[in-house]
This record gives C-alpha cells, sequence and structure tokens, in this order.
C-alpha cells in the first residue's frame, strides 16, 4: 500500500476526486485487484465519503473483500432488498438489515464512509432522512425505560416476539432482560433492566449467546 501512496499517478487521481469542482476522471487497463488497490488510496490520501457503484451483487460483494482487507475497516454494502431481481415479491431480511445499517451510518456519520451499492439497489426507493428519524427509537444507558412500554412498542412496529432472536425484526423477553434484534445493526442488542432502568446494553452472538460488544446507545430502526 505505501508503494501506491507514494506514487504520482495515484495522487493526481485522489487530487482530481477531492478537488472543489471534481472533473470526470476515467482510468483504463485496470486488472484483478487494481481498481480497488486505487480507491483504497486515493480514500487513505484524502478521506472522504465515497460510493462506488458496481455492476451487480456479486461484483459489489469481491471489491467489498478486497477494500476490507486493503483498508482494515468496515466497508458498507447497500443491496437491493429482494432475494432475486425484478422479482418484487419476496424480501430478504438480511438486506434490509443491510439497508437500514447503512441508512443510519449515514444519519448518524462521524467519519468519512465508503458505500459499494450496484444498480439494481439504486432503483430501489429509499426512506427519507425526517421518515427515519420517527421510525427510530434510542436507548440509552441510565435511561429509564419500562419494559411493559418497549414490548408494545416492539409489537407496534411488526416486530415478532421469539423465545430467541436470530433475524433482524425480532425480540424476546426473559425475565428483566429483552434481547432486540434492529434493522440497523448486524449483530442483536441485548439489553438488561434493573427495576425501570437500563442496566446494561451489549451486543451479542445469535449463535453462542456470547456478549461481543457493551454499548452506551443504541438506535432500534
Amino acid at each position: 500500500m505505501s508503494i501506491y501512496l507514494a506514487d504520482g499517478f495515484i495522487k493526481t487521481v485522489a487530487a482530481g476526486i477531492h478537488a472543489p469542482s471534481p472533473s470526470n476522471i476515467r482510468l483504463k487497463g485496470l486488472s484483478g485487484s487494481l481498481d480497488a488497490m486505487v480507491l483504497a488510496a486515493a480514500f487513505k490520501i484524502h478521506p472522504q465519503d465515497y460510493v462506488v457503484i458496481l455492476q451487480d451483487r456479486e461484483e459489489a460483494s469481491y471489491f467489498l473483500n478486497d477494500l476490507q482487507n486493503l483498508l482494515g475497516r468496515e466497508i458498507f454494502l447497500f443491496p437491493m432488498s429482494y432475494k432475486r431481481p425484478y422479482e418484487f415479491v419476496e424480501t430478504e431480511n438480511a438486506n434490509i438489515l443491510m439497508r437500514a445499517e447503512v441508512l443510519n451510518r449515514l444519519a448518524n456519520k462521524t467519519d468519512s464512509e465508503i458505500i459499494l451499492t450496484y444498480p439494481d439497489a439504486l432503483s430501489e426507493k429509499v426512506i427519507n432522512k425526517r421518515s427515519l428519524a420517527s421510525n427510530t427509537f434510542t436507548i440509552r444507558l441510565g435511561e429509564k425505560l419500562e419494559m411493559s412500554f418497549l414490548e408494545d412498542f416492539m409489537h407496534t412496529y411488526d416486530f415478532e416476539k421469539t423465545d430467541f432472536v436470530y433475524e433482524a425484526g425480532q425480540f424476546a423477553v426473559r425475565g428483566g432482560i429483552i434481547d432486540i434484534f434492529s434493522f440497523a445493526h448486524d449483530l442483536p442488542f441485548r439489553i438488561e433492566l434493573f427495576g425501570d432502568e437500563v442496566d446494561s446494553i451489549r451486543t451479542f452472538e445469535p449463535g453462542s449467546q456470547l456478549s461481543v460488544e457493551s454499548q452506551e446507545k443504541i438506535n432500534i430502526i
């Protein structure tokens, strides 16, 4: 990566993308993973938001894998909601989760992001920022929260009550513990109440039930 960062051609491309009035830049003759290398180097030189449109879901997935290996950071994929292109009947919860996660990250972002997508995903309508905010419920550590209110809220927004959560759109209640799989995070949340106060919030692996990371604040979408 250091060789590419020092290359004059890469610096010219990065400067062109970063310019206040950027012009169209066309790169020819790229092969293998060189396109991902160029983008990764340009992002390192001038960190800013990038939206990369690939041919299809498969190409976007390969490109995502290359960028994550090169940059060592999370790269977001914005997919279409449906299981198969042009068959707008059956949605895929995992895809809806990824779309919501990207929109949530953009609405609350604190750093530059790279978003990968493809034409089928871009042709689908997207919820606007105001509607996203009105359909988002924020839970913070130490705040008051009644279990009955939270359970009613989950039912109101069509979350399915289950014994164990394993996919987005589900929640489970056990005593003073509630597990919620939001449409804005790739892992479910476990919220523990002490009386009516939020005592702890953490993400966990649904398969092993092991905690992953503590959270100060979460958004339920």
